[in-house]
Protein backbone atom coordinates (compact mmCIF):
# COMPACT_ATOMS: atom_id res chain seq x y z
CA UNK A 1 0.00 0.00 0.00
CA UNK A 2 1.44 3.20 -0.55
CA UNK A 3 1.65 5.87 1.58
CA UNK A 4 -0.71 8.28 -0.61
CA UNK A 5 -3.45 5.62 0.36
CA UNK A 6 -2.15 5.26 3.49
CA UNK A 7 -3.34 8.64 4.29
CA UNK A 8 -6.26 8.60 2.35
CA UNK A 9 -7.85 5.53 4.50
CA UNK A 10 -5.91 6.95 7.96
CA UNK A 11 -4.57 3.11 8.45
CA UNK A 12 -1.45 1.97 8.16
CA UNK A 13 -0.73 -0.03 5.75
CA UNK A 14 1.20 -2.97 7.48
CA UNK A 15 -2.12 -3.35 9.82
CA UNK A 16 -4.12 -3.58 7.29
CA UNK A 17 -2.29 -5.89 5.28
CA UNK A 18 -1.70 -8.33 8.22
CA UNK A 19 -5.49 -8.03 8.87
CA UNK A 20 -6.39 -9.28 5.30
CA UNK A 21 -3.78 -11.78 5.69
CA UNK A 22 -5.57 -13.24 8.82
CA UNK A 23 -9.30 -13.45 7.61
CA UNK A 24 -7.61 -14.77 4.03
CA UNK A 25 -5.74 -17.36 6.46
CA UNK A 26 -8.89 -18.44 8.05
CA UNK A 27 -10.82 -19.00 5.29
CA UNK A 28 -7.69 -20.89 3.31
CA UNK A 29 -7.46 -23.10 6.73
CA UNK A 30 -11.47 -24.08 6.13
CA UNK A 31 -11.33 -24.53 2.39
CA UNK A 32 -7.51 -26.67 2.90
CA UNK A 33 -9.48 -28.64 5.67
CA UNK A 34 -12.41 -29.77 3.13
CA UNK A 35 -10.75 -30.47 -0.08
CA UNK A 36 -8.58 -32.76 2.15
CA UNK A 37 -11.77 -34.55 3.35
CA UNK A 38 -13.57 -34.73 -0.04
CA UNK A 39 -10.27 -35.53 -1.97
CA UNK A 40 -9.41 -38.21 0.34
CA UNK A 41 -6.46 -37.03 1.51
CA UNK A 42 -7.16 -37.28 5.08
CA UNK A 43 -8.91 -40.67 4.78
CA UNK A 44 -11.51 -39.27 6.82
CA UNK A 45 -14.10 -41.61 5.66
CA UNK A 46 -12.38 -44.82 7.10
CA UNK A 47 -11.37 -43.34 10.03
CA UNK A 48 -14.77 -42.78 10.69
CA UNK A 49 -15.65 -46.16 10.22
CA UNK A 50 -12.87 -47.18 12.49
CA UNK A 51 -13.53 -45.16 15.31
CA UNK A 52 -17.39 -45.62 15.04
CA UNK A 53 -16.56 -49.47 15.25
CA UNK A 54 -14.76 -48.82 18.54
CA UNK A 55 -16.85 -46.63 19.62
CA UNK A 56 -19.89 -48.40 19.61
CA UNK A 57 -18.08 -51.84 20.56
CA UNK A 58 -16.95 -50.57 23.55
CA UNK A 59 -20.55 -48.73 24.59
CA UNK A 60 -21.91 -52.14 23.82
CA UNK A 61 -19.74 -53.88 26.33
CA UNK A 62 -20.27 -51.19 29.21
CA UNK A 63 -24.16 -51.48 28.00
CA UNK A 64 -24.36 -55.32 27.99
CA UNK A 65 -22.21 -55.42 31.15
CA UNK A 66 -24.60 -53.29 33.30
CA UNK A 67 -27.86 -54.96 31.47
CA UNK A 68 -25.78 -58.26 32.52
CA UNK A 69 -25.36 -57.02 36.63
CA UNK A 70 -29.59 -55.74 35.96
CA UNK A 71 -30.53 -59.34 35.26
CA UNK A 72 -28.63 -60.55 37.97
CA UNK A 73 -30.37 -58.84 40.59
CA UNK A 74 -33.91 -58.88 38.82
CA UNK A 75 -33.16 -63.05 39.25
CA UNK A 76 -32.26 -62.56 43.32
CA UNK A 77 -35.49 -60.48 43.81
CA UNK A 78 -37.98 -62.97 41.51
CA UNK A 79 -36.55 -65.71 43.60
CA UNK A 80 -38.01 -64.53 46.88
CA UNK A 81 -33.75 -63.68 48.03
CA UNK A 82 -35.06 -60.44 48.98
CA UNK A 83 -38.35 -61.01 50.69
CA UNK A 84 -38.71 -61.72 54.46
CA UNK A 85 -41.07 -63.07 56.84
CA UNK A 86 -41.46 -61.96 60.24
CA UNK A 87 -43.46 -64.78 61.85
CA UNK A 88 -45.20 -64.53 65.65
CA UNK A 89 -48.68 -66.27 65.82
CA UNK A 90 -51.49 -64.20 66.64
CA UNK A 91 -49.20 -61.17 67.31
CA UNK A 92 -48.23 -59.43 64.09
CA UNK A 93 -50.06 -56.14 63.10
CA UNK A 94 -51.65 -55.65 60.26
CA UNK A 95 -51.59 -52.13 59.93
CA UNK A 96 -47.93 -51.76 60.93
CA UNK A 97 -46.64 -54.26 58.36
CA UNK A 98 -48.96 -52.67 55.59
CA UNK A 99 -47.05 -49.31 56.54
CA UNK A 100 -43.47 -50.82 55.88
CA UNK A 101 -44.49 -50.05 52.29
CA UNK A 102 -43.86 -46.26 52.29
CA UNK A 103 -40.19 -47.16 53.57
CA UNK A 104 -37.36 -46.73 50.83
CA UNK A 105 -36.51 -50.01 49.79
CA UNK A 106 -39.57 -51.81 50.34
CA UNK A 107 -41.31 -52.74 46.89
CA UNK A 108 -44.41 -54.35 48.66
CA UNK A 109 -45.72 -55.39 52.24
CA UNK A 110 -48.41 -57.64 53.46
CA UNK A 111 -49.28 -59.81 56.76
CA UNK A 112 -51.12 -63.19 56.51
CA UNK A 113 -52.66 -65.75 59.12
CA UNK A 114 -53.49 -69.22 58.79
CA UNK A 115 -57.59 -70.28 58.26
CA UNK A 116 -59.26 -73.38 59.79
CA UNK A 117 -61.36 -73.74 56.90
CA UNK A 118 -59.92 -74.66 53.55
CA UNK A 119 -60.55 -74.68 49.74
CA UNK A 120 -61.83 -78.05 48.96
CA UNK A 121 -62.59 -78.22 45.42
CA UNK A 122 -65.64 -80.46 43.59
CA UNK A 123 -62.93 -81.65 40.78
CA UNK A 124 -60.18 -82.94 43.57
CA UNK A 125 -61.81 -83.12 47.21
CA UNK A 126 -59.29 -85.46 48.11
CA UNK A 127 -56.84 -82.45 48.40
CA UNK A 128 -57.98 -79.57 50.04
CA UNK A 129 -55.95 -76.38 49.59
CA UNK A 130 -55.06 -74.61 52.52
CA UNK A 131 -56.56 -71.23 53.01
CA UNK A 132 -54.54 -67.68 54.43
CA UNK A 133 -56.16 -64.42 54.86
CA UNK A 134 -54.25 -61.85 53.45
CA UNK A 135 -54.11 -57.99 53.44
CA UNK A 136 -53.64 -55.96 50.42
CA UNK A 137 -50.14 -55.74 50.45
CA UNK A 138 -49.46 -59.10 50.83
CA UNK A 139 -51.67 -59.96 47.80
CA UNK A 140 -49.50 -57.28 45.77
CA UNK A 141 -46.04 -59.34 47.29
CA UNK A 142 -47.07 -62.35 45.96
CA UNK A 143 -48.98 -61.10 42.90
CA UNK A 144 -45.35 -59.36 41.79
CA UNK A 145 -43.12 -62.80 42.56
CA UNK A 146 -41.78 -63.29 39.26
CA UNK A 147 -41.28 -59.47 38.73
CA UNK A 148 -38.69 -57.31 40.35
CA UNK A 149 -41.10 -54.32 40.39
CA UNK A 150 -44.49 -53.62 42.50
CA UNK A 151 -48.19 -54.80 40.94
CA UNK A 152 -50.81 -52.42 41.54
CA UNK A 153 -53.96 -54.39 41.81
CA UNK A 154 -57.48 -53.27 40.82
CA UNK A 155 -60.81 -53.79 42.87
CA UNK A 156 -61.77 -56.47 40.85
CA UNK A 157 -58.62 -58.21 41.66
CA UNK A 158 -59.98 -58.83 45.05
CA UNK A 159 -62.99 -60.12 44.28
CA UNK A 160 -62.48 -63.93 45.21
CA UNK A 161 -59.41 -65.79 46.19
CA UNK A 162 -55.76 -65.77 44.77
CA UNK A 163 -54.38 -69.32 44.05
CA UNK A 164 -50.64 -70.72 43.74
CA UNK A 165 -49.61 -72.02 40.57
CA UNK A 166 -49.44 -75.39 41.66
CA UNK A 167 -52.66 -75.14 43.22
CA UNK A 168 -54.41 -73.82 40.28
CA UNK A 169 -53.16 -76.36 38.73
CA UNK A 170 -54.05 -79.25 40.48
CA UNK A 171 -57.10 -78.19 40.15
CA UNK A 172 -57.39 -77.16 36.67
CA UNK A 173 -58.23 -73.01 37.30
CA UNK A 174 -56.96 -69.89 35.82
CA UNK A 175 -57.59 -66.02 36.61
CA UNK A 176 -60.95 -64.84 36.20
CA UNK A 177 -62.60 -68.42 36.36
CA UNK A 178 -65.26 -70.04 38.54
CA UNK A 179 -64.04 -72.74 41.00
CA UNK A 180 -66.75 -75.41 41.47
CA UNK A 181 -66.63 -76.34 45.15
CA UNK A 182 -67.29 -79.66 46.85
CA UNK A 183 -69.79 -78.56 49.31
CA UNK A 184 -71.83 -76.96 46.68
CA UNK A 185 -71.51 -73.76 45.20
CA UNK A 186 -68.07 -71.91 43.74
CA UNK A 187 -65.67 -69.10 44.06
CA UNK A 188 -63.96 -66.41 41.65
CA UNK A 189 -60.35 -67.36 41.00
CA UNK A 190 -59.14 -63.67 41.60
CA UNK A 191 -55.74 -64.40 40.25
CA UNK A 192 -53.15 -66.81 40.40
CA UNK A 193 -49.22 -66.36 41.37
CA UNK A 194 -46.05 -67.90 40.01
CA UNK A 195 -44.61 -70.09 43.14
CA UNK A 196 -41.48 -71.75 41.64
CA UNK A 197 -40.17 -75.15 43.42
CA UNK A 198 -36.48 -72.82 42.98
CA UNK A 199 -35.37 -73.42 47.00
CA UNK A 200 -37.91 -70.91 48.52
CA UNK A 201 -39.84 -71.56 51.81
CA UNK A 202 -42.54 -74.03 51.04
CA UNK A 203 -45.31 -72.34 53.33
CA UNK A 204 -47.04 -70.80 49.92
CA UNK A 205 -46.42 -73.80 47.26
CA UNK A 206 -50.35 -74.90 47.52
CA UNK A 207 -52.23 -72.23 49.02
CA UNK A 208 -55.10 -69.90 48.75
CA UNK A 209 -55.22 -66.45 49.60
CA UNK A 210 -58.52 -64.44 50.56
CA UNK A 211 -58.20 -60.54 51.18
CA UNK A 212 -59.27 -59.47 54.22
CA UNK A 213 -58.97 -56.06 56.25
CA UNK A 214 -56.01 -54.52 57.56
CA UNK A 215 -57.51 -53.49 60.76
CA UNK A 216 -56.48 -56.41 63.57
CA UNK A 217 -53.24 -57.40 65.19
CA UNK A 218 -53.75 -61.10 65.20
CA UNK A 219 -51.89 -61.78 61.99
CA UNK A 220 -49.53 -64.37 61.96
CA UNK A 221 -46.94 -63.17 59.69
CA UNK A 222 -45.95 -60.36 57.55
CA UNK A 223 -43.99 -60.35 54.10
CA UNK A 224 -41.82 -57.62 52.85
CA UNK A 225 -40.43 -57.95 49.39
CA UNK A 226 -37.48 -55.35 49.20
CA UNK A 227 -34.60 -53.65 47.25
CA UNK A 228 -32.11 -52.50 48.35
CA UNK A 229 -32.59 -54.25 51.42
CA UNK A 230 -32.43 -51.69 54.15
CA UNK A 231 -29.82 -52.03 56.93
CA UNK A 232 -32.57 -51.63 59.36
CA UNK A 233 -34.78 -54.13 57.85
CA UNK A 234 -34.51 -56.07 60.67
CA UNK A 235 -36.01 -53.02 63.04
CA UNK A 236 -38.58 -52.61 60.69
CA UNK A 237 -40.02 -56.25 60.86
CA UNK A 238 -39.91 -56.09 64.48
CA UNK A 239 -41.94 -53.04 64.22
CA UNK A 240 -44.53 -54.91 63.24
CA UNK A 241 -45.17 -56.74 66.40
CA UNK A 242 -48.21 -55.43 68.24
CA UNK A 243 -47.11 -56.68 71.70
CA UNK A 244 -43.99 -58.61 72.99
CA UNK A 245 -44.15 -61.70 74.61
CA UNK A 246 -42.33 -62.05 78.13
CA UNK A 247 -41.31 -65.58 77.15
CA UNK A 248 -38.21 -65.19 76.05
CA UNK A 249 -38.43 -68.68 74.31
CA UNK A 250 -41.35 -67.49 72.37
CA UNK A 251 -40.02 -64.80 70.08
CA UNK A 252 -40.39 -63.67 66.99
CA UNK A 253 -38.62 -65.38 64.10
CA UNK A 254 -37.21 -63.69 60.86
CA UNK A 255 -36.62 -65.78 57.72
CA UNK A 256 -35.45 -65.15 54.23
CA UNK A 257 -38.22 -66.47 51.60
CA UNK A 258 -35.48 -68.30 49.61
CA UNK A 259 -31.72 -68.73 51.27
CA UNK A 260 -30.67 -70.38 48.35
CA UNK A 261 -29.47 -67.08 46.70
CA UNK A 262 -27.35 -66.00 49.63
CA UNK A 263 -28.08 -63.32 52.11
CA UNK A 264 -27.02 -60.78 50.11
CA UNK A 265 -26.27 -59.06 46.68
CA UNK A 266 -24.10 -56.33 46.48
CA UNK A 267 -25.55 -55.01 43.17
CA UNK A 268 -23.38 -51.37 43.44
CA UNK A 269 -19.95 -53.09 44.06
CA UNK A 270 -20.55 -55.38 41.19
CA UNK A 271 -21.68 -51.86 39.13
CA UNK A 272 -18.42 -49.95 40.86
CA UNK A 273 -16.19 -53.31 40.28
CA UNK A 274 -17.36 -54.04 36.74
CA UNK A 275 -14.61 -54.64 33.83
CA UNK A 276 -16.56 -52.56 31.46
CA UNK A 277 -16.10 -49.54 33.27
CA UNK A 278 -12.71 -48.86 32.05
CA UNK A 279 -14.10 -48.68 28.78
CA UNK A 280 -13.58 -44.73 28.29
CA UNK A 281 -9.91 -45.08 29.56
CA UNK A 282 -8.92 -47.58 26.65
CA UNK A 283 -11.46 -45.44 24.64
CA UNK A 284 -8.82 -42.61 25.28
CA UNK A 285 -5.66 -44.02 24.60
CA UNK A 286 -6.93 -45.66 21.24
CA UNK A 287 -8.01 -42.30 20.57
CA UNK A 288 -5.65 -40.57 21.68
CA UNK A 289 -3.23 -42.84 19.02
CA UNK A 290 -5.26 -42.48 16.32
CA UNK A 291 -5.22 -38.85 16.18
CA UNK A 292 -1.43 -38.81 16.58
CA UNK A 293 -0.83 -41.47 13.55
CA UNK A 294 -2.59 -39.24 11.24
CA UNK A 295 -0.86 -36.38 11.66
CA UNK A 296 2.35 -38.09 12.07
CA UNK A 297 2.25 -40.35 8.87
CA UNK A 298 1.36 -36.68 7.21
CA UNK A 299 4.13 -34.68 8.95
CA UNK A 300 6.06 -34.25 5.81
CA UNK A 301 3.40 -32.71 4.49
CA UNK A 302 3.03 -30.65 7.39
CA UNK A 303 6.88 -29.33 7.42
CA UNK A 304 6.61 -28.44 3.95
CA UNK A 305 3.55 -26.72 4.16
CA UNK A 306 5.46 -24.65 6.92
CA UNK A 307 9.10 -24.18 5.13
CA UNK A 308 6.84 -22.39 2.17
CA UNK A 309 5.52 -20.44 4.93
CA UNK A 310 2.28 -21.71 6.41
CA UNK A 311 2.13 -21.05 10.22
CA UNK A 312 2.15 -23.85 12.77
CA UNK A 313 -0.94 -22.38 14.65
CA UNK A 314 -3.48 -22.48 10.83
CA UNK A 315 -1.91 -26.13 10.28
CA UNK A 316 -2.95 -27.37 13.67
CA UNK A 317 -6.19 -25.83 12.88
CA UNK A 318 -6.48 -27.57 9.74
CA UNK A 319 -5.53 -31.17 11.11
CA UNK A 320 -8.24 -30.20 14.15
CA UNK A 321 -11.01 -29.74 12.31
CA UNK A 322 -10.49 -32.53 9.79
CA UNK A 323 -10.61 -34.88 13.42
CA UNK A 324 -13.39 -32.88 14.35
CA UNK A 325 -15.36 -33.97 11.22
CA UNK A 326 -14.24 -37.77 10.83
CA UNK A 327 -14.44 -38.27 15.03
CA UNK A 328 -17.97 -36.45 15.18
CA UNK A 329 -19.20 -38.53 12.13
CA UNK A 330 -18.21 -41.49 14.29
CA UNK A 331 -19.90 -40.36 17.40
CA UNK A 332 -23.44 -39.60 15.31
CA UNK A 333 -22.93 -42.85 13.57
CA UNK A 334 -23.27 -44.45 17.12
CA UNK A 335 -25.94 -42.35 18.57
CA UNK A 336 -28.67 -44.69 17.38
CA UNK A 337 -27.42 -47.75 20.05
CA UNK A 338 -27.40 -45.31 22.48
CA UNK A 339 -31.08 -44.30 22.40
CA UNK A 340 -32.15 -47.80 21.62
CA UNK A 341 -30.19 -49.08 24.90
CA UNK A 342 -32.43 -46.47 27.03
CA UNK A 343 -35.55 -47.04 25.29
CA UNK A 344 -35.07 -51.08 24.35
CA UNK A 345 -33.13 -52.47 27.76
CA UNK A 346 -34.11 -52.34 31.09
CA UNK A 347 -31.62 -51.47 33.50
CA UNK A 348 -33.49 -49.15 35.45
CA UNK A 349 -33.43 -51.60 38.48
CA UNK A 350 -29.79 -50.53 39.53
CA UNK A 351 -29.86 -47.28 37.54
CA UNK A 352 -31.75 -45.11 36.42
CA UNK A 353 -32.17 -43.83 32.54
CA UNK A 354 -30.67 -39.93 32.81
CA UNK A 355 -27.48 -41.68 34.92
CA UNK A 356 -27.44 -44.59 32.02
CA UNK A 357 -26.79 -42.20 29.28
CA UNK A 358 -24.04 -39.75 31.04
CA UNK A 359 -22.02 -43.25 31.31
CA UNK A 360 -22.90 -44.12 28.15
CA UNK A 361 -21.62 -40.80 26.64
CA UNK A 362 -18.49 -41.36 28.51
CA UNK A 363 -17.11 -43.54 25.75
CA UNK A 364 -17.88 -40.53 23.53
CA UNK A 365 -16.29 -38.17 24.90
CA UNK A 366 -13.20 -39.91 25.61
CA UNK A 367 -12.52 -40.62 22.07
CA UNK A 368 -13.15 -36.72 20.95
CA UNK A 369 -10.93 -36.00 23.70
CA UNK A 370 -8.11 -38.63 23.03
CA UNK A 371 -8.47 -37.76 19.25
CA UNK A 372 -7.93 -34.31 19.67
CA UNK A 373 -4.82 -34.69 21.92
CA UNK A 374 -3.16 -37.22 20.07
CA UNK A 375 -3.68 -34.28 16.98
CA UNK A 376 -2.38 -31.98 18.88
CA UNK A 377 0.79 -33.96 20.39
CA UNK A 378 1.33 -34.75 17.37
CA UNK A 379 1.47 -31.45 15.54
CA UNK A 380 3.71 -30.00 18.58
CA UNK A 381 6.31 -32.81 17.56
CA UNK A 382 6.44 -31.96 13.88
CA UNK A 383 8.61 -29.13 13.12
CA UNK A 384 9.98 -27.39 9.99
CA UNK A 385 13.54 -28.10 10.61
CA UNK A 386 13.13 -31.71 10.71
CA UNK A 387 12.04 -31.57 6.95
CA UNK A 388 15.27 -33.15 5.62
CA UNK A 389 15.04 -36.21 8.25
CA UNK A 390 11.21 -36.62 7.26
CA UNK A 391 11.92 -36.29 3.46
CA UNK A 392 14.75 -39.01 4.24
CA UNK A 393 12.83 -41.70 6.44
CA UNK A 394 9.61 -41.23 4.18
Amino acid sequence: MSRKQEQDTGVPAIDRDTAATGRMRLRGVVDEAWRDIVSGTSHAFMLMLILAALVGGLSAADLFSIRSIAQQVDRYIASGASTYVIEFKGGISGEACERLSSVDGVLASGALRSKNDKVTSAVLPSASIPSLDATTGALGVFASSTRSGTVTLSTRDYDGIWLSSQAAQSVNASAGSKLALHAGGSVRIAGVFQYPDDGRSSNYQYVALSQVPVDANDFDQCVVKTWPVPDVLQALLQSTVSSWPSDASQQPTISQLNATQGSKLDAVKAFRERQSALAPLVMLVIAFFIGFAVVRVRRLELASAMHCGEPKTALWLQMLLEALVWCCSAILVTLPLTIWAITHMDTGIIIASPTLVGILSRVPAAALAGVLAGVTLAMLVTRERDLFRYFKNR
